[in-house]
């Protein structure tokens, strides 16, 4: 698929809104104009992808030509590389090649949060205004609710925040090895499918 031409459809496996709006910031980030699609029910919403649901998915995407899966869930309490590599052994073989996994080390929220000084400004607090580390997840989504421009959603606030983060921002969250990896995967198929997309891994060079 992908390795033959330019990335034009992208299925996408994922939790919940604010999962969508860092996947779609993320494209923006990387000049990338692939359309996303969709699974038709619900697969995707548990944190664990099963055996029968990744087949189920992977059956109805490759009815839609998708030339690249991105699935994405949260690693909670376990260690996201042990999410990681349980969530693509269940990938069926013949998707394999053009599927990857995204984990977040904790949740979405907890890498919203990799550069605090970025994230406090977004939410017009002070950087002593955010919570603790335990009391963090419920904190933002319900500050993400609060900044909302009219007629956004959900999802478009989260892509909002992680399409604007400024580069030294963005750099900071690359360090987080979840989310480098993730962002690293990106890149390599991009690459193999000839598409050109913008490089922050190595910005510390450009800054």
């Amino acid at each position: 698929h992908g390795a033959f031409g330019l990335i034009r459809k992208i299925g996408l496996i994922y939790q919940d809104q604010n999962s969508l709006g860092f996947l779609v910031g993320l494209r923006d980030r990387l000049n990338c104009d692939a359309t996303f699609v969709e699974p038709p029910t619900a697969i995707g919403k548990s944190r664990v992808l099963t055996r029968k649901q990744a087949k189920s998915a992977w059956a109805y995407f490759e009815k839609q030509g998708v030339d690249l899966v991105v699935r994405f869930t949260d690693a909670d309490q376990t260690r996201w590389q042990d999410t990681r590599r349980d969530e693509l052994a269940r990938v069926p073989d013949i998707a394999r090649a053009i599927w990857l996994c995204a984990v977040a080390s904790e949740n979405t929220e907890a890498w919203l949060c990799l550069d605090n000084d970025y994230l406090a400004r977004v939410l017009n607090l002070s950087t002593t205004g955010l919570p603790t580390r335990a009391e963090r997840t419920g904190f933002i989504k319900q500050s993400l609710t609060r900044i909302r421009q009219p007629g956004e959603g959900a999802s478009d606030v989260v892509a909002r925040i992680v399409r604007d983060a400024p580069r030294d921002a963005f750099r900071r969250w690359l360090m987080n090895d979840a989310l480098r990896t993730f962002y690293s995967d990106c890149r390599s198929a991009a690459i193999a499918a000839g598409c050109d997309t913008k490089n922050e891994l190595d910005s510390e060079a450009h800054a």
